[in-house]
């Protein structure tokens, strides 16, 4: 794919320059009801009459539409962790102050999308902003009759498919996991990227194709504010460390997804070519870089019983390592899903999952690891549970979600309440929390991360 930021700028453009707003009309005329001409004086009764009827209006027989739409929300949210981070001098884990402007406007054949943030970081502090939306997405109808087959959306998007509840698979999207462990709202847990979505739908199969011109990695936990394990110290750091731009990828990213439905199940095949979100490989001098990875997938989402049952897998080749033998780059791994959710009681419902992944050559890593000790288990296996309770009609909502690993015997809880007493107005408290026996586990690493947190949103 031969695409850079340039032509992906132009072709936003022309999408957007051969559409024209859209105007809707009405145009109306008074007959005599026997069909024949009227009297002067009976045209203006009649014209009297429906004058009281539907006042201004008539004289005006053609509406017009605005095709441009507003709205947002402004939102201040604070958080404090629960302990003491020897690596990390703070307390402090959320301060936003944050605006929220959305505008969406109506093209004859598509439309214009926008979704904007302006915050300022009390964490970090600084103001940020980020695009989350700004695309262009239309029906390529105009191209003739095979044409009206496919959808394009072009520019700055959040993209998700897959199965999995807080767990993904085969969706290689950007995450921000610092916004998750914060306690940022749940659609910040979907980061952004400048993509071309091309969606087709036939009458055996639909299919999506994204091209994402210049690699977009993780948001993850980089030491600004929560720390990690390190290794090399068997001690958690908080570096603030950013990837050098020598070990980040500008090539394209390409994802498929060919889906459609079987009976009553919806199947989907997945593939993806383009490198680890997270850098999870080193290079020659040590410093965290990005390495080459295909990856290619299935999942399957039914009804089973009173329930949703959900099946996934992914196997994430590890390009640059076939052999497992280089402990600088991330080996190959399997990846396995299960899941079942269904309503237990009248506004509860509950759901669980089993997920594991299969390191590919690990006794070739074992060998090669300056730090055995630390690598994860050959499988590493997770249990998560989710509840969720509705009351006063659907205004009170409590989620709590855990994950358990029995391998690595740690876990991850993540629980918070949303009220929200009309429109206008959210608020919404929660806690994330980490336990782990050991401080080289996934989650026990986060353990010093454990914060509660405090949102109130205002939508305008």
């Amino acid at each position: 794919m031969f695409i850079n930021r340039f032509s992906f700028t132009l072709l936003l453009a022309l999408c957007l320059v051969v559409q024209s707003p859209r105007v809707l009309s009405q145009q109306e005329s008074v007959n005599d009801s026997n069909g024949a001409a009227s009297s002067n004086e009976s045209v203006q009764q009649a014209q009297d009459d429906w004058g009281d009827e539907w006042g201004d209006s008539w004289e005006d027989s053609t509406v017009e539409r605005n095709p441009l739409t507003l709205s947002g929300f402004a939102e201040i949210a604070v958080g404090n962790r629960f302990y003491n981070d020897p690596a990390i001098n703070a307390s402090k884990t959320l301060r936003d102050a944050r605006i929220q402007v959305r505008a969406d406007y109506a093209l004859s054949a598509s439309t214009v999308r926008f979704r904007g943030d302006l915050y300022y970081d009390g964490v970090k502090r600084g103001w940020k902003s980020q695009l989350r939306e700004l695309a262009w997405q239309g029906s390529l109808s105009d191209l003739g009759k095979w044409g009206e087959r496919f959808d394009l959306k072009v520019g700055q998007q959040v993209l998700t498919w897959g199965t999995g509840d807080y767990l993904f698979l085969n969706d290689l999207f950007p995450k921000d996991f610092q916004s998750f462990f914060a306690g940022r709202d749940d659609e910040y847990l979907k980061a952004p990227s400048a993509s071309i979505k091309l969606s087709g739908y036939f009458d055996a199969f639909n299919a999506d194709v994204v091209v994402t011109p210049s690699f977009e990695p993780d948001i993850g936990i980089t030491g600004e504010v929560f720390s990690f394990f390190s290794p090399q110290r068997n001690d958690n750091i908080a570096p603030a460390f950013v990837v050098a731009d020598d070990n980040t990828p500008n090539n394209e990213e390409i994802a498929v997804r060919l889906y459609g439905s079987v009976g009553q199940a919806e199947v989907a095949l997945y593939g993806y070519k383009g490198y680890t979100k997270q850098p999870l490989s080193l290079d020659d001098t040590g410093r965290p870089r990005y390495s080459r990875m295909n990856a290619y997938g299935a999942s399957v989402l039914m009804p089973l019983g009173a329930g949703i049952a959900n099946a996934e897998y992914a196997y994430y080749d590890s390009v640059e390592d076939g052999n497992g033998a280089n402990p600088l780059i991330m080996n190959t791994q399997s990846r396995y899903l299960l899941g079942y959710s269904q309503e237990l009681y009248t506004n509860v419902t509950g759901g669980m999952q089993w997920y594991t992944e299969v390191i590919h050559d690990y006794d070739a890593l074992i060998s090669h690891s300056p730090f055995p000790a630390f690598e994860q288990e050959r499988y590493r296996h997770w249990v998560t549970t989710r509840i969720t309770y509705m009351a006063l009609r659907q205004t009170l909502t409590v989620n709590a979600f855990l994950f358990y690993s029995p391998t690595d015997s740690d876990g991850y809880l993540k629980a918070n309440v949303t009220y929200s007493p009309g429109d206008t107005w959210q608020l919404r408290s929660g806690i994330n929390i980490f336990k782990g026996d050991n401080p080289n586990t996934f989650w026990g690493q986060f353990e010093d991360a454990s914060n509660a947190y405090v949102a109130l949103r205002y939508f305008y």
